[in-house]
């Protein structure tokens, strides 16, 4: 299982980013053998969009995100490829992927971060 980490370095002490789309780093995690593969995060110096990161975490096929706030698109991009997103920005990576495997982790339902849904949902 493939885990994606948004944070401000490359290894599991670094902090998990406040934003998406601002982290230095994407981490792909295996959370087998807690193999790391670092993708720098180009789009911070250009048009700082997380549309890549998102569509990066796709690519890996990373189960789940680990980050700070999402912006609607990346946050749509991730939802529809249910992939579950929790919030853990200012904790280390390690801390945050013990979490998540206590399910102690809060669950990002909205771009918001909110808990509950927004919009028309059936």
């Amino acid at each position: 299982m493939y885990i994606a980490v948004a944070a401000d370095g490359e290894s599991l002490e670094s902090k998990v980013s406040e934003e998406f789309e601002k982290c230095l780093y994407l981490l792909i995690i295996n959370m087998d053998d807690l193999s790391i593969t670092a993708v720098k995060n180009e789009e911070l110096w250009e048009n700082s969009s997380g549309e890549k990161l998102a569509n990066e975490v796709l690519k890996h096929d990373c189960e789940a995100l680990i980050a700070g706030k999402l912006k609607p698109l990346e946050f749509n991009i991730l939802a529809d490829a249910y992939i579950t997103r929790y919030m853990a920005y200012g904790s280390s990576v390690q801390n945050a992927l013990n979490l998540m495997e206590k399910n102690s982790l809060e669950i990002v339902k909205s771009c918001e971060g909110a808990e509950g849904c927004s919009g028309h949902h059936h």
